[in-house]
């Protein structure tokens, strides 16, 4: 196992309280699987990446929980920054912001290859392989260039060349065809399973369409989990409210809206706008389980 994963409570420190971001979320991911996390925007994708490379922000705290890597539980500080770049490779969603626009592309694919022991005289061959298993056809211009003078989609083709510099056993990429048409992200996708065949892969998407191409996906709402299993079960025969409320967003499924319908609170976070909790007010959601699919709601 690559990736074990139970969350606690992470809650982020406010002046005069505190909000909980992510509760009780678990999952696992052996080598070569691929896992979409999906939710909405603040439904706590990002914040799961970050308490697993130990980047939470100083005002966020993780209390309860376990993390572990390969078997052993995920160090912090200095041997923490030493997995970071070599046995865990990040991916941003926005390669243009995350590459340093004062240095060239050569630096940065350079100084990722030193990291794992690449001497210098082999450093432009292995970087120009890197970007050419990428999808650039013209490696050494590119090893030239500024990331100004690259395209989004180019920019994100060299973040996936960096992570390919790095002897990753996992992968995290938060939101990584953002900007990216259909095709785009069918293209980044194959690439991250073709240059990463042993590597668990967590995908940190709001983009369904995306999750699909993962082999598992596990659905959030404010934090909590909604259902995890098979992807193509997840899609075909969703169990959750919010799951089935996320498909027919879909633009093929019309781009339904999922309103607010009442007021008042519950255990779950899709209360409010759930077509089908009572007017009551739900119970505190119940776990289900099918096969390999699982799900908590009120309703079994």
């Amino acid at each position: 196992m690559i990736l074990q994963y139970a969350s606690g409570d992470i809650s982020a420190m406010l002046a005069h309280t505190s909000r909980n971001l992510v509760r009780d979320v678990a999952f696992s991911l052996s080598e070569g699987e691929s896992m979409a996390l999906i939710g909405e925007t603040g439904s706590g994708k990002t914040m799961i990446a970050l308490s697993i490379m130990r980047l939470l922000p100083r005002n966020v705290r993780q209390t309860g929980g376990e993390m572990l890597f390969c078997g052993a539980a995920l160090p912090e500080g200095r041997a923490m920054r030493a997995l970071l770049g070599t046995q865990i490779a990040y991916i941003p969603q926005n390669g243009l912001e995350f590459l340093d626009p004062s240095k060239k592309i050569r630096y940065h694919l350079y100084d990722s290859l030193k990291k794992i022991g690449i001497g210098g005289a082999e450093r432009a061959s292995a970087a120009a392989q890197r970007l050419e298993a990428a999808g650039f056809s013209s490696p050494q211009e590119i090893l030239e260039q500024y990331p100004f003078q690259l395209s989004g989609g180019m920019a994100q083709r060299v973040t996936i060349a960096l992570a390919a510099c790095t002897r990753a056993r996992l992968i995290i990429a938060d939101e990584p065809t953002n900007g990216l048409d259909q095709e785009g992200r069918k293209q980044f996708m194959a690439r991250l399973t073709s240059l990463f065949p042993q590597a668990a892969k967590l995908v940190i998407t709001h983009d369904i369409a995306v999750a699909a191409l993962c082999a598992r996906m596990l659905v959030l709402c404010g934090g909590r989990t909604m259902e995890q299993g098979p992807s193509n079960r997840l899609l075909t025969t969703p169990r959750n409210p919010y799951t089935r409320a996320l498909i027919a967003s879909l633009v093929e499924n019309g781009m339904a809206e999922t309103p607010l319908l009442r007021a008042g609170e519950s255990g779950c976070p899709f209360y409010r706008r759930c077509a089908e909790a009572e007017k009551s007010g739900c119970s505190r959601p119940q776990l289900h389980r099918c096969g390999d699919v699982e799900w908590w709601c009120r309703a079994t």
